[in-house]
């Protein structure tokens, strides 16, 4: 498969934890959380390969990418601060997307990851962004199509 092929993911982290006493930026996925995503991680490795995977440096989007970067069979996972939640993050995931374009995942946390997602497509998701959530995105220069999306628990739903 040519890299151009590839979809472009973005993915929500999985279920973490309500609070942690170092803070938001601590809280790590539950075990449910991280059971859950593992096996979904593993369903999202037979719908497309990938060449990275690019986190929020946020515990529980790090854990997150490092389960999927264990199905992808994947060796490093790249940290950046574009995936942070904070004001302006949407336009700057949108931004990395399109640097970095199509084999690459982006973990990160809503609402700014929902915000890219419809940004890039120029309509809103047709369903939620789900704790776990994969959305698969084909580059169309610069514009891009919905070509799935995929949430722990359910069924794939193509677009």
């Amino acid at each position: 498969m040519a890299d151009q092929d590839l979809p472009l993911l973005f993915v929500r982290h999985a279920v973490a934890e309500d609070s942690h006493v170092l803070g938001d930026e601590a809280r790590a996925l539950t075990s449910q959380g991280r059971a859950a995503f593992r096996q979904h991680a593993r369903k999202l490795a037979k719908l497309t390969p990938l060449m990275g995977i690019i986190t929020s440096p946020l515990v529980r989007a790090v854990q997150t990418a490092e389960l999927l970067a264990e199905a992808l069979c994947l060796s490093h996972v790249e940290v950046h601060p574009a995936l942070m939640p904070m004001k302006g993050a949407a336009r700057r995931v949108l931004r990395l997307a399109r640097d970095v374009g199509p084999g690459w995942a982006l973990v990160g946390h809503n609402p700014s990851l929902e915000r890219a997602v419809a940004h890039a497509l120029g309509q809103a998701l047709p369903d939620k962004l789900r704790k776990g959530c994969a959305v698969a995105l084909r580059a169309e220069g610069r514009d891009f199509t919905l070509q799935w999306m995929a949430a722990p628990g359910r069924s794939l739903r193509r677009s």
